[in-house]
């Protein structure tokens, strides 16, 4: 008897255990900051001071790196923005197309959805913390 005890007693810490792991891991994956990332402005500076340190680079293979990076970064910056208004396209025709087949009810539902979606995804493209206010001239 006292073995059947143990074994259950076991058991359910095992479980327990999981549940609280699983939970916690959801918590921490809902609530986790991004990567550190820097902005757009900030980028080049960063980039730019670790391949100075790294490659040991002279005055003038900064300048021409320099370069470089911030016409790689704004092609970049272009590339993203035409393909987020490529998303955002196909994800209004997804909504639209579902539309169709709702009723009015389902449809006011999936505004207040769509919504909520569009809320948090603005949230997290912000991040944390509201940005500052742009300097005073």
């Amino acid at each position: 008897m006292n073995t059947g005890k143990l074994i259950t007693g076991v058991a359910l810490v095992f479980v327990v255990g999981i549940l609280v792991g699983s939970v916690g891991t959801r918590f921490y994956l809902k609530h986790q900051h991004r990567p550190f990332m820097p902005e757009r402005g900030n980028r080049t500076a960063f980039i730019m001071k670790r391949l100075s340190k790294d490659l040991n680079l002279t005055e003038n293979q900064k300048i021409a790196i320099e370069k470089i990076v911030d016409q790689t970064e704004e092609k970049l910056h272009e590339h993203f923005l035409q393909r987020r208004s490529e998303i955002e396209s196909i994800i209004d025709d997804g909504f639209s197309q579902m539309k169709k087949e709702l009723n009015d009810d389902q449809k006011q539902k999936l505004d207040e959805l769509r919504e909520k979606f569009e809320k948090h995804r603005q949230e997290r493209r912000e991040g944390p913390f509201p940005k500052p206010p742009p300097p005073r001239e």
